[in-house]
């Protein structure tokens, strides 16, 4: 193509478009002498064009010798082959500033050139500062996103080379094993591990797999951490790192060992149930809510197939409900029948029921339990059936026996009681014969003490309990026949008010023959021609009361209880040490009282009451 006349020659053209590219252009020779440098050159490095041109470019920027960049651009000379620097690699090459002063990110590219017949190059320089810095801001949010999350994890995580050292480290990490975060950067990653787990070479190879294998950590303390790794591995700038995670399953650990512990403590109790089981003699079976049975003891398993008990035949899977309606011939089996569907259908009550065996020869008593299994999440019920017949036997042999011992106990105090009144008749007719009358009131009160004690004995001739009597109303009988025996009401009137209570006999007669004692002398003491006395049995707290009071003439002003000469008054004081009572002498405007205070024994403490099983006798 011809060239117009009025075009200016290229080796004019091509300087100028050099000057106005917005890159650094430098030309250099065969020896590195600079031809051209262009204006972008001259502001970036602040050296003029006038100061480089025809010169070594690194005698005239001494700072570019034995630099890469000075490398670069003899092999380009050398090979002819073009050469690339990049910052990335090379973050020091020329000394290039920008407008603000700043230092200027670029990358060089080596071009070969002729240049004069020989052999040159071309060198461009490019500002990459704005994309460098662009670069760096976004990769800066990444990261500072990345950390965000990474800091708010749960689990410790860090970052490690290939050597093992700690690069970075979360907040859980520093948290997690008691280390600030600076002081782990640049320590291996054994810091956080304990003497005996493995080390980072295994760690690396072992744990970069899957397979949920564990670790022991330390914390800063000592204290032990379990621990589950996961390791990932990254490049970056042609580098290798790892990532670990380090979850901290420390409560994990602990519950699964809990739960191991628990079912090994289930499986030990469920053999000790079934050993327990096997070794009673009773027939136990446990049913479904069907009825079905679903495990035996091995007495039921042996039991032979002639067994009288309801159900005997039956085994593992058969319905325990249809065998026992089956069974008529055996007295109670209905009764059974509807309490077991009752504990399996409706969740009944636990009972406890008696049937006979098949009728026959050698006919057997049983006595059936049964109960719903609450605590199972499939209902059911278990059963046992006892054979209770020797019980029975035993039992009807100890009623006749207690039956012998009562009526011989009884015929025993009726007898005592004959042979007390006996006496008591002897002495009244030896009474009759007596001229001297302070004899015959000796007499009369000795007959009256044995008539105390002839009562008591009566009256447990008359009750089935012979170890008590109810001593309320026994002081009511006491004092009417002392009320009789004086001659009625023209001699004396007894008013009693008796609280009903149960005394044992060791108790009740030396009681008896006090209030005897005390009621006998108001009697026989009496001011005018009839007595009045008044008997009060209360309790009062933990002791029982008795106060005997009348309206005679009174005790002594000098009366003492135990210095007193009377034979009446001593025997009152010795029965009451006898008993552990005590004897008070009441002041009172009219008339003697006297209170007896007997400490009662605290009533045994009540067990809860448990609801008592159904029970039918067949």
């Amino acid at each position: 193509m011809d060239r117009s006349p009025d075009s200016p020659p290229p080796e004019l053209v091509v300087p100028d478009a050099l000057e106005v590219l917005d890159a650094g252009i430098a030309v250099l020779d065969g020896v590195a002498r600079v031809r051209l440098w262009n204006r972008w050159l001259e502001a970036a490095s602040g050296v003029d064009s006038a100061a480089v041109l025809g010169r070594v470019l690194f005698e005239a920027i001494p700072v570019l010798d034995g630099t890469r960049l000075k490398t670069a651009i003899q092999d380009v000379l050398e090979t002819g082959a073009p050469g690339v620097l990049s910052h990335t690699l090379n973050p020091v090459m020329l000394p290039l500033r920008l407008s603000d002063g700043q230092r200027m990110v670029h990358n060089v590219v080596i071009r070969p050139l002729a240049c004069g017949g020989g052999r040159g190059c071309i060198l461009q320089v490019t500002d990459v500062t704005a994309s460098v810095h662009r670069e760096r801001v976004l990769r800066e949010q990444r990261d500072a996103r990345y950390r965000a999350i990474v800091d708010a994890a749960p689990d410790a995580i860090v970052t490690l080379d290939t050597r093992g050292v700690i690069q970075w480290a979360n907040g859980a990490a520093a948290r997690q094993f008691q280390h600030r975060t600076d002081a782990l950067i640049g320590r291996g990653i054994g810091v956080l591990l304990d003497p005996l787990s493995p080390q980072w070479d295994e760690i690396a190879g072992r744990f970069s797999e899957p397979g949920g294998t564990e670790i022991v950590g330390r914390r800063r303390d000592g204290t032990r951490v379990d621990l589950e790794p996961s390791v990932g591995r990254w490049e970056s700038q042609g580098r290798s790192f790892f990532t670990v995670i380090l979850r901290d399953i420390t409560e994990r650990r602990r519950s699964r060992e809990a739960l191991e512990a628990n079912a090994l403590a289930m499986k030990q109790m469920a053999e000790q149930t079934r050993a327990t089981l096997d070794a009673l003699p009773a027939y136990i079976a446990v049913l479904d809510q069907g009825g079905r049975v679903v495990l035996v003891n091995k007495a039921w398993a042996d039991a032979p197939v002639d067994a009288p008990f309801l159900g005997a035949r039956c085994r593992l899977g058969d319905d325990y409900l249809e065998r026992c309606a089956a069974a008529p011939d055996r007295e109670g089996a209905p009764a059974v029948l509807a309490a077991l569907t009752g504990i399996l259908h409706r969740g009944g009550p636990a009972v406890s029921m008696e049937y006979h065996g098949p009728s026959g020869t050698g006919r057997r008593w049983f006595r059936c339990l049964a109960a719903p299994m609450e605590a199972s999440p499939y209902g059911g019920g278990v059963v046992m059936h006892i054979d209770n017949t020797d019980m029975k036997e035993m039992e009807a042999a100890l009623r006749e026996v207690v039956g012998q011992k009562s009526t011989l106990l009884r015929e025993v105090n009726h007898r005592v009681k004959n042979s007390l009144q006996l006496v008591s008749s002897l002495l009244t007719l030896q009474t009759m014969t007596l001229t001297d009358e302070t004899v015959r009131a000796h007499f009369r009160d000795a007959r009256s003490r044995i008539e105390a004690i002839a009562l008591v004995h009566n009256r447990l001739y008359q009750t089935e309990h012979f170890q008590s009597i109810e001593f309320g109303s026994h002081l009511a009988e006491l004092c009417d026949d002392l009320e009789r025996a004086s001659g009625g009401g023209s001699t004396c009137t007894v008013s009693v008010h008796a609280d009903p209570v149960e005394l044992p006999i060791d108790q009740a007669a030396p009681l008896g023959l006090i209030a005897n004692e005390l009621v006998t002398n108001a009697i026989k003491h009496r001011d005018g021609p009839s007595a009045r006395v008044s008997v009060d049995l209360v309790r009062d707290g933990g002791a029982l009361v008795l106060t005997v009071a009348d309206h005679g003439p009174g005790l002594p002003p000098d009366f003492q209880m135990g210095r007193s000469r009377s034979l009446g008054m001593r025997l009152v004081t010795s029965l009451a040490s006898q008993i552990g009572a005590s004897v008070t002498v009441l002041p009172v405007a009219e008339g003697a009282a006297f209170r007896i205070s007997l400490p009662l024994p605290a009533p045994d403490e009540e067990l809860p009451q448990q609801p008592a099983p159904q029970e039918t006798a067949g």
